[in-house]
């Protein structure tokens, strides 16, 4: 009898460990998401909205600046000089400083004001020009369980993770520079696969055959035909992030510069 009872306060002690572990890692996730929630709302402070310019009668021909939001980006600067941009899609949870690493593992788990945490930084891919003047500027994100960083994108295009899911709802993305507002407008978006997939972080084309060719394919293997068909000579934005099926699955969403 006494030794069963000393099983039992043994089992019951090594439950209670269990219990006491999974809880405290339970709040470290927790913890850790809701640190990364509130330095990314703090940086929004260095943004504002404004109107769209409506009257350009007086701009010579220039296109009228539509964007949004304005970035203070000497201050960012301040916080952390690899900042190279800013991204921003109306009506949706991504709004985010953009930085560019020595390669791309810096930012990975690393945030905007450098603190090591899993939740990382929107950022650049090393092998693309900063000004994102480059044929195909690729930005990673985290696909956080909470929706921060880049998990809001499976939830707004993602239509066999979300039948809901609607791209003309979200059909436009704005990367704000130093220099400039630029906007995108969404023409492709599917899940893939890093190996089999791997020409859709192709950065630069060495002829125009190629390019056409990946224009083609990526247009075909949309989970939804947008209507939209880059040129030759268009700049186009690859977002990615990560997903929960496979290791190496990937969810992109690509624009087109208008």
């Amino acid at each position: 009898m006494k030794q069963l009872k000393a099983i039992i306060l043994v089992i019951f002690l090594i439950c209670c460990v269990t219990a006491t572990f999974a809880g405290l890692k339970l709040y470290g996730f927790y913890r850790t998401y809701q640190d990364g929630r509130e330095e990314y709302d703090r940086l929004t402070d260095y943004t504002k909205k404004v109107k769209p310019e409506l009257d350009t009668s007086n701009k010579k021909g220039k296109k009228p600046d539509n964007c949004p939001i304005r970035v203070d980006f000497e201050s960012l600067k301040k916080i952390n000089p690899d900042i190279v941009g800013w991204i921003y899609i109306p009506n949706s949870g991504i709004n985010y400083p953009i930085v560019k690493g020595k390669d791309n593992s810096e930012y990975l788990h690393r945030t905007f004001y450098r603190k090591n945490s899993y939740v990382g930084a929107i950022f650049l891919d090393t092998f693309c020009r900063k000004d994102f003047s480059s044929f195909n500027s690729i930005i990673y994100g985290h696909n956080l369980k909470n929706g921060e960083m880049f998990g809001h994108l499976k939830k707004m295009y993602d239509v066999n993770y979300n039948q809901k899911a609607d791209y003309r709802k979200n059909p436009k993305i704005w990367v704000i520079t130093p220099d400039r507002a630029q906007e995108y407008k969404i023409f492709a978006f599917r899940e893939i696969n890093t190996v089999k997939d791997k020409d859709v972080y192709t950065v630069e084309f060495p002829n125009l055959e190629k390019l056409k060719a990946y224009f083609e394919r990526q247009v075909n293997m949309s989970q939804k035909k947008t209507w939209i068909r880059p040129s030759v000579n268009d700049r186009i934005l690859t977002l990615s992030t990560c997903t929960s099926q496979t290791h190496d699955g990937r969810f992109i969403v690509q624009a087109v510069m208008q």
